[in-house]
């Protein structure tokens, strides 16, 4: 029983980190903009400057590609993991985790090279 408690508590672990981080991004997102739409409503200029120190920072140019390469490391990693293990329901179990973020993975590498590339804005 305290196995099974300590692993609900490992693998929730995870998702309740990935939820703060975005629910804090979020809010911090948010009254960025209010704050913008204040300024504008009083007239006021919105300087690349003002925006910067607002903390909203420009997309990065290779985002999407090095998205895409940790997600493939992370997936790589995984199988890596389940090999270790001796038992093979282990490898499989593994391997079919890791084709989550290896897909993944490949569709920000993909998107990265057929669209992120050819902005002309960059």
């Amino acid at each position: 029983m305290e196995g099974v408690i300590a692993l609900i508590g490992f693998f929730g672990f995870v998702p309740l980190t990935v939820w703060a981080v975005s629910a804090y991004r979020h809010k911090s997102m948010l009254a960025a903009s209010d704050l913008m739409k204040a300024m504008v409503e009083k007239g006021e200029t919105l300087t690349p400057e003002t925006i910067r120190a607002l903390g909203i920072r420009p997309r990065r140019k290779h985002g999407d590609l090095r998205t895409g390469l940790i997600l493939i490391a992370i997936a790589v990693a995984t199988i890596f993991l389940g090999g270790a293990i001796p038992e093979k329901e282990a490898q499989q179990v593994f391997g079919a985790l890791a084709m989550f973020p290896l897909l993944v993975g490949l569709v920000y590498v993909a998107l990265w090279v057929f669209i992120g590339r050819k902005n002309p804005e960059d």
